[in-house]
């Protein structure tokens, strides 16, 4: 027999067998036994971790701090959940110094709520006096201390009427000299009566400095804007306006210029009308809200006094602004 018949046959008989056995197999039998022995693998294995244990949410503690105000600068102290994390809330709120950190790692802090107190972090350190301050404790807000100024009360609470979703409890009061009742023929009352007087006096007084101190914190955060190729103000950017026109009221010996400004994207005279376009339509809108018209003065600037280099498209968010500066 030649090599090539024995080939042949043995071809022959390999394929016969594999038929047999795939014809004569129990797939049944072994796909149950296949099955129960994952089923017995998952119970016992890494998968269980992923499915019960790995997606279980911790449990969060929220963190209470305290921001205090000495020898002219704010401390930072509380529970966070690390050193990185508290010094990060100092950087964004400009705080000067940490102290008394408690860690706790799964302590957690809300974003939202650092974005809506950091203009009152700029006002407890330039408004108030030393050992005033913000405290935070759970879902309350807590500002207490005493005011450089009774004419600031209003700007704290202009500044407070912008916080949401937050319990606030305020306990402000003004700092006054003590009252010498050892005076021959004054009483108390009277006394009482001048110190109120006074402070009556000096709120009408206020410097130009100081209003536009008053008018620069309302914009520490905020600032004008308009709506998308329009010189309308978003309906946020009215509420700015009305609060403006407060201040303007209360201290109505004062001017006050309404400066529009862009960048340097486009024609500069198309620019130049944008602004001065959107600076008459603000005026407008202190007007409506009872500002004397002939106290402002609006002024379209374009893009020629920009206050940051713009990108080589022309491009800059902080030069397209509206800027207001008290007069005489």
């Amino acid at each position: 027999m030649s090599i090539f018949m024995k080939i042949s046959i043995l071809l022959i008989l390999f394929i016969s067998l594999n038929i047999l056995s795939i014809y004569t197999f129990d797939y049944k039998d072994y796909f149950a036994n296949k099955k129960e022995s994952i089923e017995l693998n998952e119970k016992n294995s890494i998968f269980k971790f992923f499915s019960e244990d790995f997606f279980k949410k911790p449990t969060y503690v929220s963190s209470n701090f305290v921001i205090t105000k000495n020898n002219n600068k704010l401390f930072l102290s509380g529970i966070f959940s690390s050193n990185e994390m508290a010094k990060k809330i100092t950087d964004f709120l400009k705080i000067n110094n940490l102290e008394n950190i408690t860690i706790v790692e799964n302590s957690q802090i809300n974003k939202d709520l650092l974005e809506q107190i950091v203009e009152l972090t700029a006002i407890l350190k330039d408004n108030f006096e030393d050992n005033s301050k913000i405290s935070f404790d759970g879902n309350k807000i807590v500002l207490e201390g005493f005011l450089k100024d009774e004419s600031y009360r209003e700007l704290v609470n202009i500044t407070l009427s912008k916080i949401s979703n937050y319990e606030i409890q305020t306990n402000i009061y003004e700092k006054i000299k003590s009252v010498d009742l050892n005076q021959e023929n004054v009483t108390k009352d009277d006394e009482l009566n001048k110190l109120n007087n006074n402070l009556q006096e000096k709120k009408s007084i206020l410097s130009k400095d100081d209003v536009q101190l008053l008018v620069n914190n309302l914009f520490i955060t905020d600032k004008i804007s308009f709506e998308r190729k329009s010189v309308e103000p978003t309906e946020k950017s009215k509420m700015l306006i009305e609060n403006l026109s407060i201040i303007l009221k209360e201290n109505n010996s004062f001017s006050i210029e309404v400066g529009g400004h862009t960048d340097s994207r486009g024609n500069k005279e198309l620019n130049k009308k944008i602004s001065q376009d959107r600076a008459d339509m603000v005026k407008e809108i202190l007007i409506s809200f009872g500002v004397d018209k002939d106290r402002i003065r609006a002024v379209g600037y374009g893009n020629e006094r920009p206050i940051a280099k713009d990108d080589e498209n022309g491009l800059s968010d902080i030069n397209r602004r509206v800027e207001f500066i008290i007069g005489d």
